[in-house]
C-alpha cells in the first residue's frame, strides 16, 4: 500500500465514469437496428420504435436488370437548346463538321458544328489523338463530313456545348 496515490485512484474513476457517459451517448445517438421483413413481393424495413419518435415504413422498388440497353435521344446538332437541356446526360448528335479546329500547344482538336461559340463542339484531346489515329480516323479527316457522336453532353461556362470524345467507337462518319 505504500505505492498507493490518491490521484491514481481518482484517475480511475474519472475513467469507468467517462466510458460510461460515453456508452450512454452512444446508446442515445445512434438509432436500433433495422430489421428486414422477408416478403417475396416487397422489401420493407422497419425500425424498431424509438419512444417519442415517429417510424416509418419503408418500400424499395428493384431497378430494371439492363439499363445500359436504353438509347439516349437523337438530336440534330443545330437544335442547340434541346442539346443544352441535355447536359450531363449522353445523347446522341448527328450533324456536319463546319470545321476542325488544332490546338499545337495541347494537340487538342475542335470538332465545331457552326461558325458561332453557341454550336456544339467535339473535342479530342491530346490523350485520345492516338487511338484516333491507330484507327485510321486523324481528327483532321472529319472536317465537312456527316458524323453521328455518342457520349455526354457537357454545357461548359467558358467553352459552351461540347461533347469529349475518348475513343473512336464515340464517332461514326455516316455517308
Amino acid at each position: 500500500m505504500k505505492d498507493f496515490a490518491p490521484t491514481y485512484a481518482i484517475s480511475l474513476i474519472a475513467a469507468f465514469f467517462a466510458g460510461v457517459f460515453t456508452l450512454v451517448l452512444y446508446q442515445r445517438w445512434n438509432p436500433p437496428i433495422a430489421q428486414v421483413d422477408e416478403s417475396p413481393t416487397l422489401d420493407v424495413v422497419r425500425l424498431q420504435p424509438s419512444p417519442g419518435l415517429p417510424s416509418f415504413a419503408v418500400k424499395f422498388t428493384r431497378l430494371p436488370v439492363d439499363e445500359q440497353a436504353v438509347e439516349p435521344p437523337v438530336l440534330q446538332a443545330l437544335e442547340v437548346e434541346k442539346i443544352r437541356a441535355l447536359a450531363g446526360k449522353p445523347a446522341r448528335i448527328r450533324g456536319r463538321i463546319f470545321r476542325v479546329g488544332h490546338s499545337a500547344k495541347s494537340n487538342t482538336y475542335f470538332l465545331n458544328f457552326g461558325p458561332s461559340r453557341s454550336a456544339l463542339t467535339a473535342v479530342i484531346f491530346a490523350s485520345a489523338v492516338d487511338l484516333f489515329e491507330q484507327q485510321k480516323l486523324p481528327p483532321k479527316a472529319f472536317d465537312g463530313r456527316d458524323v453521328e457522336l455518342r457520349g455526354d453532353i457537357k454545357d461548359h461556362p467558358q467553352y459552351g456545348l461540347e461533347m469529349v470524345l475518348e475513343n473512336p467507337s464515340q464517332i461514326k462518319i455516316l455517308k
